[in-house]
């Protein structure tokens, strides 16, 4: 009876912690044990339906598809029934009722009806009898008649040939006694028997590992989880042999799963695609010729004087994209794009190899010219490998969801949908979870998942090689071995569903046709990923929400605001040295893409010289390339010095001085040199990507010696045989391997470099306008707002503190200066802005009362919001002193709203109208420093004043490091001049006690470890040594080394008055400098010709003896310190 039976219940890891079947070692284990056909049976989902196909079909398992579903019963009882699709029809049948699980509405869970199973059971297998059926129970409390009238039903929809009764023995308390009834049961009924092992894990020594799954799903101890159904360790992928020894009386049970098997024939077409169709207007004859009539329109429209050059790519590509079969996707495209624009939505200029087509170009679905930039269409669309073209598309990030709109409007809900991705554990996930479970401290869990990175690629390996510290642990603590162990079993494993941040899939039938569907939240998506919605021939599209269109958009419509004055911002010159001004100084806090630490030393290295070299620095400055930017900039500044292999490499490589810089060039390389034609440089640029070593040296004989068809004839020429020498061939290939391992894609450098000087433009021309729009897009990000702000300090634009009459709730501009908007308050409520904005409409607001009054009736306003009013300055402008209206606030406050509130209640006040307050208890005003640090806690920054603004020059002649630049330092040990804002303590995971002191500067903030427990104090300035240190895993420290509190003496400045400046004068002025060495500036004035000097050596005013001697030798007049 060899290989005469088949698994036809298997649950793999997408049942989500239902189970322990890592799909990988599933298919392993399945043809270890020689199995030539398996079923995959997840509970309510398909999710793993391709990753099951693909995974047999490469190690030659024949897989069949299928689900386990919940079916509703009367009295609101639901039970489970397995079904195998037959083939392809069965298959979308399958699809449609696991859709309706999900997509039907007002189900509070997942479920399907009789009368839904009824209509898609065609080409379907139906599996009755599981632990979770409804025969079960029917026959466990010997209702014989519920069982048979469920069989009679069954029998309706399906005939006798695929309608089974499932029979499984796992050795549970009451298995034995089912097992007779199910036999018997079945003679009676008429009904096949089939064998199963409901496979949920792969060995029987991972039920424990099964249990651990469940109890995550479930929120519950190991010590705590309640199995009615799963107390044996026997519901693993159990050998023929295991299930022969088990069922060994019933044959033909177990032949009839191989009979199943070989009637479930379903097969997934990875080659054809399923592309919607575009409709074209009436009056039109095709699609292709609506295309091209927009094609000539658009080439017209973007080109003044069209060559043959032109007009030739042109039809080159319009031939290309009809001959591939994709001009509805081109239409499509152009479609949503268009109306975007139409709509006044912004369209990014372009994103990823979109731009390398002219065609693209013309149906301005991208803005960046290919001729001009000597951009490849090969390496969008190769003719010669047939691919889906991928155009990515970037849009408003406020405006995105408008076009999802426009598309589901289009095609039709039940052709568009988004995307599922799946949420896997990663190491510390992993170790947190299960030592959930496990029931370890949380202490001692928290100590463990901090030691491991919290980096995308980490794994528990590498982890313990990397960490001396986990491994030490590891080695020394048989409990935290356990807990490492155990959890790195679920390393990857997938454990939630969730959505593709931008992808949406567009079909041509109706989505159901071809995919399940399911929910996350409250939305649908499909129950495949983006890859496998591609490898079907799905049109899978990207719409990307790019926070930097919202700013440059909002900038555009707040300077017509503004000035009266329309931008339009596809029609700036590229070649405005203002511009390129702020790049070569580096003046880019706040550009697109160039606006890091890193990227900024680089500009000012590079002082790019026009946009070419703005779209170099953007492919170079990433890491890989980052080696070769010494080599770019010494040849840029020495062209004469460059050294070509070969004289015909200078055309290609001229531009970007003798580098190769992006993979348009690779291909430009092997089409020059060895004869390719553009889609076989594609595909040489491709294999090159991939860093394959067998893949590389199948290339390199081809690159230098050619490759010929059967017939004899050249396919590729090679170098060699167009008049390259055989090692200056290898030298070249070697140099394409070098530079093109990290050759960046030209196309969307240029579009992306197109961007940030469209944000530069603004920044340059529209300065408060494009920074008060970059600020409010970032409000909800600290660490970005932070850094724009300090710029916008910088840049000298005056900022006013929030008004109760002129803030809006967003930050907003106002008589050339920077309003700062209610948003910024902490806790502050966007209703309650609308209120005020709403109540000044009749008039500002004259005095604080006054405002309580007029907001009276305000749902949204509390007794804390009106405090960070008060505290914020936003009163500043109708009362003059904070202390008193805050003090006074509580009282009117509950006088004032507290009374409405009652009264609209009907509720009558126990205050007579006879004690309302008129007047404030007076008091004196803040302190600056109190002021400010009400403007840091309501605001979260200082608005009016900084506490280090009276340092500026001192600071300035330390040559200080600035905190936005050390955070981006590897190592070293550096200065740098703050603020303390806090002193706190944690404990480290020694359990020592360490001290955090959070510091700022102009630049930005940041946390540092007071390891050596200097006196270091809140609210105090200090000059600090800190040492920066970066660990194995690639986090930055930063130590507190030393630390000096700057005094108020360090800023004064010394004013002498002399009569003269003889010799006697300068000679002690001169030792004195010598025995007074310090930080602060002398100042002398000389009275008999009124001359003010300034001293090159500064004096130490912090000594007393200084000032004793200063009045001893010029009197006790003759100076001052300010």
């Amino acid at each position: 009876m060899a290989n005469d039976f088949v698994h036809l219940n298997v649950h793999t890891e997408y049942s989500l912690l239902n189970n322990y079947n890592p799909i990988e070692k599933l298919i392993e284990k399945a043809k270890e044990l020689n199995f030539k056909a398996m079923a995959i049976t997840d509970y309510n989902n398909m999710y793993g339906v391709i990753d099951f196909y693909k995974r047999c079909k490469k190690n030659s398992i024949k897989p069949i598809i299928g689900c386990e579903l919940t079916l509703s019963y009367s009295n609101n009882e639901f039970y489970n029934i397995i079904l195998l699709a037959k083939n392809n029809l069965g298959y979308k049948n399958l699809c449609k009722l696991v859709s309706n699980l999900y997509v039907v509405e007002n189900r509070n869970r997942e479920f399907i009806t009789f009368d839904e199973l009824e209509k898609y059971s065609k080409n379907l297998i139906l599996i009755v009898g599981s632990k979770r059926s409804f025969i079960r129970k029917c026959l466990y409390s010997e209702d014989i008649l519920s069982a048979k009238n469920e069989i009679l039903n069954f029998k309706s929809l399906f005939n006798r040939e695929d309608l089974f009764l499932e029979l499984n023995f796992h050795f549970e308390e009451n298995d034995e006694l089912m097992m007779n009834r199910y036999l018997e049961f079945a003679n009676e009924v008429n009904i096949e028997t089939v064998v199963t092992n409901d496979v949920h894990y792969l060995e029987n020594t991972d039920f424990n590992l099964f249990k651990i799954a469940r109890c995550i799903s479930k929120g519950v101890l190991l010590s705590e989880l309640k199995e009615d159904n799963f107390t044996q360790a026997e519901y693993f992928l159990k050998s023929e042999e295991e299930m022969l020894k088990i069922f060994s009386t019933l044959e033909d049970s177990m032949y009839n799963t191989k009979m199943i098997a070989q009637r479930c024939n379903v097969e997934f077409d990875f080659s054809t695609y399923h592309l919607p169709e575009y409709k074209v207007p009436d009056g039109v004859s095709t699609k292709e010729d609506y295309l091209h009539s927009l094609i000539i329109e658009g080439m017209k429209k973007r080109y003044e004087n069209l060559t043959d050059e032109i007009k030739k790519r042109v039809n080159y590509e319009f031939s290309v994209i009809n001959k591939m079969g994709f001009t509805d996707y081109f239409l499509i495209v152009w479609d949503f794009v268009n109306f975007a624009k139409k709509n006044k939505i912004p369209v990014g200029p372009g994103r990823g190899s979109g731009a390398n087509s002219i065609v693209a170009y013309c149906l301005e679905i991208t803005d960046i010219d290919p001729i001009e930039y000597d951009l490849i269409f090969e390496r969008f669309l190769n003719p010669e490998r047939v691919s889906m073209p991928d155009f990515d598309i970037d849009f408003c990030n406020e405006r995105r969801e408008e076009v999802i709109d426009y598309v589901i409007k289009k095609y039709g809900k039940n052709h568009v949908s988004q995307i599922i991705t799946f949420g896997t554990m990663k190491p510390r996930a992993a170790v947190r979870d299960i030592g959930r479970v496990l029931g370890y401290k949380l202490s001692t869990v928290d100590k463990v998942a901090k030691l491991i990175p919290n980096n995308l690629d980490v794994t528990f390996k590498n982890a313990l090689r990397d960490s001396l510290e986990l491994k030490k642990l590891y080695d020394e603590d048989i409990n935290i071995k356990k807990l490492i162990n155990i959890s790195e079993k679920f390393e990857k494993f997938h454990r939630h569903i969730s959505i593709h941040a931008a992808g949406i899939v567009i079909t041509k039938e109706e989505l159901t046709e071809y995919i399940p569907l399911a929910k996350s939240g409250e939305n649908i998506v499909t129950q495949f990923n983006m890859v496998e919605l591609e490898e079907l021939g799905l049109l899978k599209m990207d719409f990307l929400g790019l926070r930097t269109l919202t700013v440059i958009d909002d900038t555009i419509k707040l300077v017509k605001k503004n000035y009266n004055r329309d931008i339009d911002i596809e029609k700036i010159s590229l070649n405005d040295k203002n511009v390129l001004n702020l790049f070569k100084t580096a003046d880019t806090i706040g550009i697109f893409q160039f606006e890091s630490t890193g990227m900024r030393l680089f500009l000012k290295d590079l002082k790019a010289d026009n946009f070419d070299e703005l779209v170099a620095a953007n492919s170079l400055f990433r890491p890989g390339p980052m080696n070769q930017i010494p080599n770019y900039i010494k040849n840029k500044r020495n062209p004469s010095g460059i050294r070509y292999l070969d004289k015909r490499l200078e055309k290609y490589l001229k531009s970007t001085y003798g580098i190769i810089v992006y993979q348009e060039q690779v291909m430009q390389i092997a089409r020059e040199l060895a004869g390719y034609t553009w889609g076989q440089a594609d595909n040489l640029r491709k294999a090159i990507g991939k860093k394959h070593m067998d893949i590389m040296e199948y290339n390199r004989k081809i690159f230098i010696y050619g490759l010929d068809n059967l017939d004899g004839s050249i396919k590729i020429k090679g170098c060699i045989r167009n008049g390259v020498d055989e090692k200056l061939a290898q030298n070249i290939f070697d140099l394409i391997v070098e530079f093109g391992n990290y050759a960046f894609n030209k196309s969307h450098s240029a579009c992306y470099s197109l961007n940030a000087y469209r944000t530069a433009y603004l920044k340059y021309y529209y300065p408060l306008e494009y920074m008060v729009c970059l600020l409010n897009s970032v409000i909800n990000y600290e660490r970005q707002f932070f850094l724009y702000f300090q710029e916008i300090k910088r840049m000298g634009i005056k900022i006013l503190l929030p008004s109760v009459n002129f803030s809006f709730y967003k930050i907003s501009t106002e008589n050339k200066c920077m309003r700062v908007g209610f948003s910024q308050i902490k806790g502050f409520n966007r209703l309650l802005a609308k209120d005020i904005i709403e109540a000044r409409k009749a008039g500002k607001f004259k005095n604080f009362k006054e405002f309580l009054e007029r907001l009276k009736d305000s749902k949204n306003m509390n007794l804390i919001s009106i405090e960070n009013l008060i505290k914020s300055g936003a009163f500043d402008e109708i009362e003059k002193n904070r202390i008193e209206i805050l003090n006074s606030c509580e009282t009117l406050f509950t006088q004032i709203v507290s009374k409405s509130k009652n009264e609209l209640s009907g509720q009558l006040s126990l205050i007579s109208s006879d004690f309302m307050q008129e007047k404030f208890v007076e008091y004196k005003n803040f302190s600056k420093d109190d002021t400010l640090e009400f403007e840091k806690d309501v605001l979260g920054f200082y608005i009016s004043a900084h506490p280090l603004d009276s340092y500026k020059e001192y600071i300035k002649s330390k040559n200080s490091m600035k905190l936005i630049d050390l955070k981006v330092l590897d190592k070293g040990i550096y200065k740098v001049i703050v603020y303390v804002n806090s002193v706190k303590t944690r404990k480290s995971k020694k359990n020592k006690t360490l001290k955090i002191i959070n510091v700022e500067d102009f630049s930005s903030s940041i946390e540092l470890l007071n390891v050596k427990d200097l006196d270091i104090n809140k609210g105090k300035i200090y000059e600090i040594s800190v040492k920066v240190t970066v660990n194995s895993f690639g986090n930055t420290n930063f130590t507190i080394i030393d630390a000096d509190e700057i005094y108020d003496i360090y800023i004064k400045k010394l004013y002498i008055k002399l009569d003269s400046l003889d010799y006697y004068t300068k000679k002690k002025l001169g030792e004195f400098s010598e025995k007074y060495n310090g930080e602060n500036q002398v100042i002398l004035y000389i009275s008999s010709n009124h001359k003010t000097l300034k001293l090159e050596n500064k004096f130490d005013l912090r000594n007393e003896n200084l000032l004793v001697e200063l009045e001893d030798n010029f009197g006790k007049d003759c100076f001052y310190i300010n």
